[in-house]
């Protein structure tokens, strides 16, 4: 084929993914989309209204524990829908409590926006008076969709620099055509994103490495890594383990190729103008989220997650860099973020349902991730990549040189190698920590995999295996298995389990949270409530959204820990992960968990609610 083709086929893939995605989160009623789709998830509630305050407000003290670069582009199209943004005011309101839905006071205190309440201001903006929370949703994801469909086709453009058209292709294919993309692609979560915009990171750099042993021009790649890099660290916190892993790549290519001290040097130097330059633009594009904060009122929050044990010099300095300008202020501000994360993860602050047990601060062990990879995945890929996995080891093996050339010919392949430290390293962070709240937590390594596989199906394409089975029907084979699983699947990507792991209608058992049950499935109740003509209903669900909103005034909140049941013919609605968490948690005795009303169960909402009637 010729490169024009392959890249109408990858324009083909991502349009198709892209609408895939659109439509298996926004349903098909448009015209009523309170009834439409899936609901926002628990992250949504806060993402969407963030950005849209961001751009607005030109502040950041709301949603300051994720780069601001998502949710900005979410709110894009919110600049022309012009919905009504809450008043911040200064009054003074000590005994605040967040009043219930609906919303009559539009007005939030600016307490609370300083200390970061987040989850209020976001119900405020999307479900008062003045809002349509389902159009808003609507259109913030399609933006998020769109950039995101634009990213991916960049990262085939890009990794066929390298790799060759059908490398990139076959990549490409493996990411669109697998159902953990295709649930995250569709969110206004940074995931994905971050993901697609790291990789990209890593083949620019590894482009420039190539260029500069080869002596030829290295100032576009050199600038594109740049750009690439600070657009990852934008969209997510945890990309920082970019720059340590592409600079131990980067260091030990140089040294294998060159063997020589003053390249090391050379390269040292251009590497912490790669590093400045990238946290320049960082703080440029901070500063103008961060030119109408308070300066003090920044301080504060400096001093609220300055993490215990770091020296106090560290905070006097970046102190004085809050009050130095715009920029500097910017930088400040990122690092308060990143300080956030490290809280978070350390204190691992969780609730986790895992194989039968409920986790806390302690985590779900090694084998979480371990499990989710070999249980979201479809049975097709991952065929396809342990087939791959093995043709690498057998051909890596059967080369009839010594162990210590087989090394070098893997690290004299930039690509190849920077993405394999840089997925070891991330790998070894994600399974030594102890927060766990999903697979998505380590889909760069998960779309590293799938890069990797691709590579290794191109390379050996037309080789035979048995008899006249070649490695490229392994792939079509594998191909048509992932193809059809994807189609069966929809609308529900993000609950979807393989076989081994129970499927959809089982996967709750193996882990929920955004495994399986993030709220997407509040409308599908509110629908079914609504053709059942039920009145009074109880609810125990997984969600920020005010439930009041989508099942109206005869809903009420409720939890079996008391042990108490509602009225005899009440109906009572619980989400995959509040039915785990309840069932699982030692410290209940049987009268109080869901349990108890398992004869009484009448139907299940979607795939993630559970709806019982009491006796």
């Amino acid at each position: 084929m010729t490169k024009k083709t392959y890249n109408i086929i990858a324009i083909c893939l991502c349009l198709v993914f892209a609408i895939v995605a659109f439509l298996s989160v926004t349903g098909f009623n448009w015209k009523n989309l309170k009834y439409s789709g899936d609901a926002l998830t628990s992250d949504e509630v806060s993402h969407i209204p963030a950005g849209y305050y961001y751009l607005k407000t030109q502040s950041y003290f709301i949603n300051p524990e994720h780069p601001p670069i998502i949710k900005d582009i979410a709110a894009l199209p919110l600049l022309i829908l012009d919905p009504f943004l809450p008043e911040i005011t200064k009054e003074e309101m000590p005994e605040f409590h967040e009043p219930s839905f609906p919303y009559k006071d539009t007005v939030f205190p600016y307490e609370q926006e300083t200390s970061n309440n987040q989850w209020y201001w976001g119900r405020l903006f999307l479900f008062n008076m003045k809002s349509n929370p389902d159009v808003i949703t609507f259109w913030s994801r399609l933006s998020i969709i769109t950039f995101n469909t634009i990213f991916l086709y960049l990262l085939y453009l890009s990794l066929s620099k390298l790799w060759g058209k059908k490398a990139s292709l076959l990549g490409l294919f493996l990411i669109t055509a697998s159902q953990f993309s295709i649930a995250h692609v569709s969110l206004v979560t940074m995931d994905f994103m971050s993901s697609i915009l790291q990789i990209i990171g890593i083949i620019w750099f590894a482009i420039y490495l190539k260029k500069y042993i080869n002596k030829e021009r290295t100032l576009k790649p050199f600038l594109s890594t740049i750009l690439f890099l600070a657009l990852a660290l934008l969209t997510k916190f945890s990309s920082v383990i970019i720059l340590p892993a592409v600079f131990l790549s980067g260091l030990i290519y140089i040294y294998v190729t060159q063997k020589s001290w003053k390249e090391l040097e050379r390269y040292l130097l251009k590497f912490i103008c790669l590093t400045i330059a990238v946290f320049f633009i960082i703080s440029i594009f901070y500063a103008f989220h961060v030119q109408n904060m308070d300066n003090d009122d920044m301080i504060i929050q400096l001093q609220k997650n300055y993490p215990k044990g770091f020296p106090e010099i560290g905070f006097n300095i970046l102190k004085g860099i809050i009050k130095s300008n715009v920029v500097t202020k910017g930088l400040v501000e990122y690092v308060v973020g990143v300080f956030m994360v490290k809280s978070r993860v350390e204190g691992a602050f969780q609730n986790i349902y895992f194989l039968g047990e409920v986790h806390g601060s302690e985590g779900a062990g090694i084998w979480y991730f371990p499990v989710l990879y070999f249980t979201k995945l479809s049975l097709g890929l991952l065929l396809l990549i342990i087939f791959g996995s093995i043709t690498a080891i057998w051909r890596f093996a059967a080369k009839k040189i010594t162990f210590k050339e087989k090394i070098k010919n893997l690290v004299i392949n930039p690509l190849s190698f920077s993405l394999f430290v840089f997925a070891f390293i991330y790998l070894a962070i994600a399974l030594t920590s102890k927060f766990q709240i999903g697979l998505r937590h380590i889909m760069p390594v998960v779309i590293i995999i799938f890069l990797l596989t691709a590579r290794i199906i191109d390379l050996y394409w037309n080789k035979k295996i048995l008899v006249s089975l070649k490695t490229k029907h392994v792939f079509f084979a594998c191909a048509f298995l992932m193809t059809l699983s994807t189609s069966l699947s929809f609308p529900d990507y993000l609950s979807f389990y393989n076989f081994f792991g129970g499927g959809a209608y089982g996967g709750y058992k193996i882990a929920t949270d955004s495994n399986y049950d993030w709220g997407q499935d509040v409308k599908r109740l509110a629908t079914w409530k609504e053709e059942n003509d039920i009145g009074k209903i109880y609810t125990h669900i997984f969600t920020n959204v005010p439930l009041k909103y989508y099942l109206g005034e005869d809903q009420e909140n409720y939890n079996l820990d008391s042990g108490v049941l509602p009225p005899s013919g009440s109906y009572i609605a619980v989400s995959a992960l509040e039915y785990q968490n309840n069932v699982y948690r030692e410290d209940l005795k049987d009268y109080q968990k869901y349990t108890r009303l398992k004869d009484n169960f009448v139907t299940r909402v979607g795939k993630t609610i559970f709806v019982f009637q009491v006796p």
